[in-house]
């Protein structure tokens, strides 16, 4: 039998999503359901000073109009760090808690009828009054800027603000050719298909959420935790995720609203999250100004950098945007690297993780300036970027377990045909289009957190597999079952792998692309376990074991990271963007024609569905470098872009032709695979190659996102 790990197998999960078997979160029906329909703030700083409830409740089919005044008290849960099954509060203010606006969308009521055009007509009949403030957004200026600190922790871990070596000496030596520049990112909002919901019913001191969620076990824990229930009384269900990208992983006020609606009437009830809603209450990536220094030698060779971030974030949390650390502190080979971060609170909503948070903007900055770096030396910008290769992570000291970044460049440069580039920027041509040629490296960690499986294998040589896990649609359920099937002796089609049920075995958030890293090590550690119950010896497949028994056999089993290997070994992914875009010098309109991504991510489960992420990452890279953008309106604090109309992602016409290429081998000081998860490299470095294509088609370099027409004519 072929091993099924490194098989491009298709989707084991498809037929039920195009079929529509595939159920979401607020797709669920249990008996006795209601509805629910969240009031917001208009207001982005101000109190509330009463809220006035009387007609909505005599409005037909309204079972309660929940306010500070009535709500069941929760408490308020532990912000835990990632990885860890705790909970990752979005928001650090339980809902209803006190009578201060911090932002536009903040929750003020929750109205429950029996239908949703009743709970929704009901919603327009609450009357709110407010003492507004005017609200600040200035990240850099106003009272935010008197708000601003310098955290040192990023995701619970020291070291945010990096320093080594002396940076200003080094830009002060003699022949130093340096580079100064700024670089703006704006508000980005996830927009995933699938809408945030959450469905919950109590049944007694039990209670069930069926919740579009990132983390079934960070859920059930964040519910324990606020009604003080013992987390085997809770259980959160999420097979299927329409989308995600970071909205999802942590845990917000929504979900904690539906449970105490359920509370309180005494029946399931459904919250769903509209579109517009989405832009103020599920998070989004904070805006960022980055402050890049580059010093290097005339032949390239860095010797000093400084990335000084600020982003934005809210009053109600502390999310920092990891945007210098995560890149310029580990990308290149260079002894004198600073990389401050300022965070200002302004009146928005919370931000959150956005898929590759840091590494995504980060990678925009650092290598934009590389680009102009490359320019100022005359130098190709791949050769600048492989004069820079290290195999050391600078920011901590040490190897890196696998980088391959030269393979990278070597496979990109020929596929792509980069030889054939003219350097001048506005020298290539297809007719009256300015044609333009950009690259930038790509990176991102190679993260593994604690997991746990269970196997049941049966004499028929079936075998069921769960783990409580989440397949955002990026292939989990396939991967899961490939490692499956090889770690059983088993086809594929033998297998049946289930998660996103928190009463399975614990699995961590799928975020910081760890699932496929964690969960495959447990899936093998659990099969080893199986294999030590029943007795089979080394190489025997384990099916034909049970097979021969007559008695089926189940086991469970847990892995988690060699502290050897973390203690020794810097462990990332690493890839090489190249984009050509077309620009219309007339209408100065871009469109990006080609692309060629080639990455090194260990050993790849399922060359099909790993292929098709690095794809989508690279569309999204598309749309932040020409497109998204979440604009608020100054006077009140509300976004003015909060809908699929007005805040713009590409489509099949603004992506060209995606070409996605894998190098190097497996990583053996990740999990026993190798294998390192793929979900948020590729749209690392994306906006920077499309950035530096469109300076070398037309002359104009443009540092604040996104590359809209305005800014080229």
């Amino acid at each position: 039998m072929s091993a099924a790990v490194g098989t491009p197998i298709d989707r084991v999960d498809g037929r039920r999503k195009v079929t529509g078997q595939a159920q979401y979160a607020a797709e669920f029906r249990p008996e006795g359901l209601v509805h629910a329909v969240a009031i917001q703030s208009p207001i982005a700083r101000g109190r509330l000073l009463r809220i006035d409830a009387s007609a909505a409740r005599r409005s037909p089919g309204v079972l309660a109009v929940l306010t500070r005044e009535n709500a069941p008290k929760v408490q308020k849960p532990k912000n835990g760090e990632s990885g860890s099954g705790a909970p990752k509060l979005g928001e650090e203010m339980l809902p209803f808690s006190d009578d201060e606006i911090h932002f536009a969308g903040q929750y003020v009521a929750l109205v429950v009828a029996e239908k949703l055009p009743q709970a929704r007509r009901a919603a327009r009949l609450v009357r709110v009054d407010y003492r507004e403030e005017p609200p600040d957004l200035d990240m850099t200026g106003g009272t935010a800027s008197a708000r601003t600190s310098r955290p040192d922790k990023v995701f619970g871990k020291p070291g945010l603000q990096h320093k080594r070596g002396d940076v200003d000496a080094a830009l002060a030596a003699p022949g130093v050719v340096r580079h100064d520049a700024t670089y703006t990112t704006p508000v980005e909002t996830h927009n995933p298909m699938e809408l945030s919901a959450t469905i919950a019913r109590f049944d007694g001191d039990r209670l069930t959420v069926w919740d579009s969620t990132q983390a079934v076990v960070g859920t059930r824990n964040f519910l324990a935790q606020a009604f003080d229930l013992p987390p085997e009384n809770v259980r959160a269900i999420c097979p299927f995720v329409g989308g995600a990208f970071g909205c999802k992983g942590f845990q917000w006020p929504h979900t904690l609203l539906a449970a105490m609606a359920a509370r309180a009437v005494g029946r399931p009830v459904s919250l769903v999250v509209t579109r517009k809603q989405m832009f103020q209450s599920t998070g989004h990536r904070p805006p960022t100004i980055q402050k890049l220094t580059l010093g290097a030698a005339r032949d390239g060779k860095l010797v000093a950098i400084r990335h000084d971030t600020t982003s934005a974030t809210s009053p109600v949390t502390e999310f920092v945007e990891p945007a210098g650390k995560s890149t310029s502190a580990v990308l290149y080979g260079c002894d004198n690297v600073e990389t401050p971060h300022h965070l200002a609170r302004v009146n928005v909503a919370a931000p959150t993780p956005m898929r590759a948070p840091g590494e995504c903007p980060g990678s925009y900055a650092l290598e934009s300036a590389m680009d102009e770096l490359a320019v100022a030396l005359a130098m190709d910008p791949v050769a600048l970027r492989l004069k820079n290769d290290t195999t050391v992570d600078g920011s901590d000291g040490k190897p890196f377990s696998s980088r391959r970044l030269k393979e990278c460049f070597a496979l990109g440069v020929e596929r792509f045909g980069w030889e054939r580039r003219d350097p001048r920027p506005g020298s290539m041509k297809d007719g009256d289009l300015l044609v333009g040629w950009g690259v930038a490296t790509a990176l991102y960690p190679g993260r593994r957190w604690p997991a746990s499986a269970w196997i049941r294998l049966t004499p028929d040589g079936k075998a069921l597999v769960r783990a409580a896990s989440q397949d955002l649609g990026t292939g989990a359920y396939t991967v899961f079952t490939e490692v499956a099937a090889d770690a059983l002796g088993l086809p594929v089609e033998a297998v049946t792998f289930e998660l996103g049920d928190s009463s399975f075995p614990p699995a961590p958030v799928s975020g910081g692309s760890n699932s496929t890293a964690s969960v495959s090590e447990a899936i093998l550690k659990t099969a080893a376990e199986l294999r030590r119950s029943i007795g089979a010896p080394e190489g025997a497949a384990l099916a034909d074991a049970v097979r021969t028994s007559g008695t089926p056999a189940e086991a469970r089993g847990s892995a988690a990271p060699e502290k050897d290997d973390e203690q020794k070994f810097s462990i990332h992914s690493f890839g090489a963007q190249f984009c050509e875009v077309k620009v219309d010098p007339t209408l100065a309109r871009v469109r990006v024609t080609r692309w060629v991504s080639v990455m090194n991510v260990g050993r790849v489960v399922n060359p099909k569905t790993a292929r098709s992420q690095v794809l989508g990452g690279v569309t999204m890279g598309i749309g932040m470098a020409l497109l998204e953008h979440t604009a608020y309106d100054p006077r009140t604090g509300r976004p003015v872009t909060a809908s699929l109309a007005d805040y713009l992602v590409p489509v099949n016409a603004d992506v060209g032709t995606i070409e996605v290429h894998f190098v190097g081998e497996p990583d053996p000081a990740i999990n026993t695979l190798g294998c390192r998860g793929i979900g948020e490299i590729g749209i690392t470095g994306a906006a920077a190659a499309v950035a530096n294509a469109v300076y070398h088609a037309t002359g104009r370099r443009v540092r604040d996102l996104p590359i809209t027409p305005d800014k080229l004519l």
